[in-house]
């Protein structure tokens, strides 16, 4: 055989080869670069969802703290004026487990000062933070005080050091929000999708690089996934946390109001008028139960929803417990 010949035979092959590789590496390419694809649009999807739980969960607490709001303004800030008159006046409180000390009177001065400070704020299109971190923390008392310097009107998710009220508060994820046991740090650390070459005839080596960082992205994007689904779940906890408390609340509402309502017949019926315009009120026994369920109505306002790392409140069902049962 001529030897032109067979050089031009193994050209042949070479070209042959070279061409089929070329096919097989943009068949990988293609393969790899639909995989990121599909991956980034499902974790687009899973970063919509959990902004919408966020705005969702974050409207639930402004309402939620709403009703707080109302209880510490109107019968807690009732609560208070009349201990307060009780005490000045020297009348019969001493009952174990029922009478407030003048730390636990002066705590309950400021939630309803912080309160009323807040509902001042809200008509004034301000304190919206303030309201967001009283529906998912605790009573007010937590927040910003006169003695802090800081004004609680001024409070505002995006300016908190705290991580729930800077998350719930902060926009959306792709301004850098984080999430509920998730931090910003998952969704940080999410890599874009890797450069696939796509373009002209390249090594199948190079395809074979393209397709594992491909999968490897896969992987990286499923497992923020289910941490992202995990934070839904985590919320959705939180929503019948709301549910169940608001009802607590509703009780000891309904309750504390109607035992005041008797207490101020007592009073109108005994005209006993005296201790700066309290009447024997605050020596009839239907003022322990008074305190009793005044006690309790605090209690319960000060249950916390979530942590200030954006946790839910592990021990919320024994809060609960502890003061329904």
């Amino acid at each position: 055989m001529p030897i032109p010949f067979i050089i031009g035979g193994l050209a042949l092959a070479a070209a042959g080869t070279g061409i089929k590789k070329g096919i097989d590496a943009n068949s990988k390419n293609n393969e790899a670069k639909e995989i990121v694809e599909d991956a980034q649009e499902r974790f687009e999807d899973a970063q919509e969802r959990l902004e919408e739980e966020r705005v969702r969960l974050n409207n639930e607490l402004k309402e939620f703290a709403t009703l707080k709001l109302s209880v510490f303004t109107t019968e807690i800030n009732t609560l208070v004026t009349l201990v307060k008159k009780c005490k000045d006046a020297n009348s019969v409180l001493d009952v174990e487990n029922i009478n407030f000390t003048e730390e636990e009177i002066k705590e309950l001065e400021n939630s309803v000062s912080n309160s009323l400070e807040i509902s001042a704020g809200l008509g004034q299109g301000v304190a919206s933070g303030a309201l967001t971190a009283m529906g998912a923390y605790g009573s007010v008392g937590m927040l910003a005080t006169a003695s802090t310097g800081t004004a609680i009107s001024g409070l505002s998710g995006v300016a908190a050091t705290n991580a729930t009220l800077a998350w719930l508060g902060g926009g959306s994820l792709a301004a850098g929000g984080g999430g509920m046991a998730l931090g910003t740090a998952v969704l940080g650390g999410m890599v874009a999708g890797p450069l696939i070459a796509v373009t002209g005839f390249v090594m199948d080596s190079k395809a074979e690089k393209n397709l594992t960082e491909a999968y490897d992205y896969e992987s990286e994007v499923d497992i923020g996934i289910e941490k992202i689904d995990y934070s839904i779940e985590e919320y959705k906890s939180i929503y019948s946390y709301i549910d169940e408390l608001s009802i607590v609340i509703h009780k000891f509402r309904d309750e504390f109001n109607s035992v005041h309502k008797k207490l101020n017949s007592v009073s109108l019926k005994s005209k006993a008028k005296r201790f700066f315009g309290v009447s024997k009120i605050c020596e009839e026994k239907e003022f322990e139960q008074f305190m009793v369920i005044g006690k309790n109505l605090k209690i319960v306002l000060d249950i916390a929803l979530m942590d200030k790392d954006g946790n839910k409140n592990k021990n919320f069902t024994n809060e609960i417990k502890r003061i329904t049962v």
